[in-house]
This record gives C-alpha cells, structure tokens and sequence, in this order.
C-alpha cells in the first residue's frame, strides 16, 4: 500500500510538469515585440513624458528596453539619457551615454572621447 501511494504521488508529480508544445511556442520572437512598441506612438509619448518631465525612473528603463531590444540604441535613446543624467542626475543614465558614445571607440574623436570619460565618472 505505502508502494502504491508513493507512485500515484509520483507519477502526479511529472505529470504536473508537462507543458502543451502550442503554449510554449510563440512565432514573435522579443525584437519584433519590443519594435512594435517602438511604434506604438500613445506608448512612446506616454513613456516621453515621463521620462523628461518628471525624470521617472521606471519609465527610461522601460523606454531603454524598448530602444535597445527594439535595435534603436544608438538612434534614439541617447537623447533619453543625457536629459536624465544631466537634468536629473540619474547615474545608471550617466553611464547609459558613456556605454552609446563608446560602442564603436574607433570613430570617437578626442573631445568626444573625453566626454564619454566625463559621464563614466559622473555614473560612479
């Protein structure tokens, strides 16, 4: 008897585990996701607005996931990071624009280099 109950314990135990292959399976893989909501334009105002007027931090995180998964790093979210670090001093943004303006070094200029070095000291 305690054998018989051990297996049925068992046996309900995998099968718990089991997942439906149709609920796991998705045919949008997270970059298509993520430039969708780069197109969502009420999404994108609405994380805009925060971002620059109040300095909300949730929302440039959101807004940084959106742009770097979306594979619009270097186009449009350096402007999200020097308005937070600067206006708001938020130091994960100082670093955000030292990591953008230092993602090809080979085609940095002195002064631009040295700015990227500023903020890298600013994000510590």
């Amino acid at each position: 008897m305690k054998w018989l109950i051990i297996i049925i314990i068992s046996s309900g135990m995998f099968s718990c585990n089991k997942k439906n292959p149709s609920e796991i399976t998705s045919s949008e893989n997270s970059g298509t996701f993520f430039r969708e909501k780069l197109h969502n334009k009420e999404l994108m105002d609405s994380l805009d607005y925060l971002v620059l007027s109040k300095g909300d931090t949730l929302a440039y995180n959101e807004l940084k996931g959106i742009h770097y998964i979306g594979e619009q790093k270097f186009n449009g979210f350096l402007y999200y990071a020097l308005i937070m670090s600067n206006k708001y001093n938020y130091k994960r943004a100082s670093f955000d624009v030292y990591d953008i303006l230092m993602h090809d070094e080979k085609f940095l200029d002195k002064k631009t280099k040295k700015m990227a070095d500023e903020y890298l000291l600013k994000s510590k």
